[in-house]
């Protein structure tokens, strides 16, 4: 029934929404059952992309969760994609008139759009840009690596794949006290999911 479509949908996008939040990002859009998530927004490079990895496991937790409440009920566990990239983007309010929405604009929030798209085609939970691994701290032997193709790229890009996204957060191993050079990178950078 659509009453019922819809408050599913509902209850999983709380349930990714919760997992951003608690892990100091912001969500930004509902597309369908689909969302856009923002980190970076008021920190640095290295903590945005720790930030969003640590909201990828949370969003995992939080839909097994769900699916466990929801399992009398519905037939199938609900499943899910998660594309997670960083890059230079736009920010700003968009819309016409009052209707108006904060967001971010740009080929990063486009190439997680199409990460989180290969998290079909690669048999995973998530699929993370090397950029944000790197940033992030993560140990270059932690995940699978592979090479896909971007749709108006030119070059292959190198990801990393998860199957089961909670991991991430054992990955993550206390932030270095050291700082990286950061030249050249805006506070308006932000990783997508």
């Amino acid at each position: 029934m659509p009453f019922d479509i819809v408050f599913l949908i509902n209850r999983f996008v709380e349930a990714v929404s919760r997992g951003i939040s608690e892990a100091g990002g912001q969500p930004n859009q509902f597309i369908g059952d689909g969302v856009l998530a923002l980190f970076g927004l008021g920190c640095d490079r290295e903590t945005a992309c720790r930030q969003a990895l640590r909201a990828a496991a949370l969003i995992a937790s939080n839909v097994a969760h769900l699916n466990h409440q929801i399992a009398t009920e519905v037939r199938d566990p609900v499943q899910y994609g998660i594309g997670i990239n960083a890059g230079d983007v736009i920010i700003g309010d968009v819309g016409f008139r009052g209707q108006t929405v904060f967001t971010a604009l740009g080929d990063s929030v486009n190439v997680a759009a199409r990460l989180q798209d290969l998290s079909k085609v690669l048999d995973c939970k998530v699929v993370i840009s090397e950029e944000v691994c790197k940033a992030a701290g993560l140990p270059g032997d932690a995940l699978i690596r592979t090479q896909v193709e971007i749709r108006g790229h030119r070059e292959p890009m190198t990801v990393r794949t998860e199957k089961d996204p909670t991991v991430l957060a054992s990955l993550l191993a206390p932030a270095s006290r050291h700082s990286d050079d950061m030249s050249g990178i805006s506070l308006q950078e932000a990783s997508e999911i």
